[in-house]
């Protein structure tokens, strides 16, 4: 009996780091985040730029308004909407920037839309334009996404929210539009199924002991 319950007590621990594994992957590389961004994160430049890039580390959708690139400076919105996913490679969006950029610091503001599994993630990063002062080229690291936005509180009948509550943001204005909302995403699918499986397995391990301690001539 001991050895019994040793054996079922691994099972379930197996099954457990199996099914922690499967769900951490599969929300690990749920969103197209930034690999890498032009200009870097926390950059001075002595030449103002023409337009900025950002590289995903999943491809992003290519449906309508689902991603954006929008950099605001001191004289305002300076990003030529819409930004632009590279047709020939979905990790690669960019926007051009007007002529006659005005010295200060440039927030970019970022949306997308992962194409595998339709998640969304959005964040920001900064860079100076300055003549004067020593050029850097920035942090090598990418920007990081912003934390999930809250579920929404207003209701369809336009009830106001309770306050200290804020919406979640939309999509910046610009390339794309909304992004279908059907059913829940590729990777909670992945991640359900590899528990479940991971449960199985640890079902036919403990009915396996069962018929061993029962039969002991086997």
């Amino acid at each position: 009996m001991p050895r019994m319950r040793k054996q079922l007590a691994a099972l379930v621990a197996i099954a457990a780091l199996a099914a922690t594994a499967l769900v951490g992957a599969t929300s690990a590389f749920a969103h197209a985040d930034p690999s890498s961004v032009t200009p870097a994160a926390g950059a001075v430049l002595n030449t103002a730029p023409t337009q900025v890039s950002m590289d995903t580390v999943e491809e992003m959708t290519l449906v309508a308004g689902s991603n954006d690139l929008v950099v605001t400076g001191p004289s305002g919105v300076v990003s030529q909407n819409p930004a632009t996913v590279d047709t020939s490679n979905h990790s690669h969006i960019s926007v051009a920037l007007q002529s006659n950029l005005v010295t200060g610091v440039y927030t970019l503001a970022w949306h997308t839309v992962s194409g595998e599994d339709g998640d969304a993630a959005s964040g920001s990063w900064t860079f100076t334009f300055d003549p004067a002062k020593p050029a850097s080229p920035g942090s090598a690291a990418p920007p990081t996404a912003a934390p999930d936005a809250p579920t929404a509180t207003t209701t369809t009948s336009g009830a106001r929210a309770p306050a200290g509550t804020t919406p979640p943001a939309a999509p910046a204005a610009g390339s794309g539009g909304p992004q279908d909302a059907g059913g829940s995403s590729f990777a909670t699918r992945i991640g359900e199924g590899g528990t479940a499986l991971a449960l199985f397995a640890g079902v036919l391990g403990l009915v396996a002991i069962r018929r061993r301690h029962s039969d002991p001539g086997r």
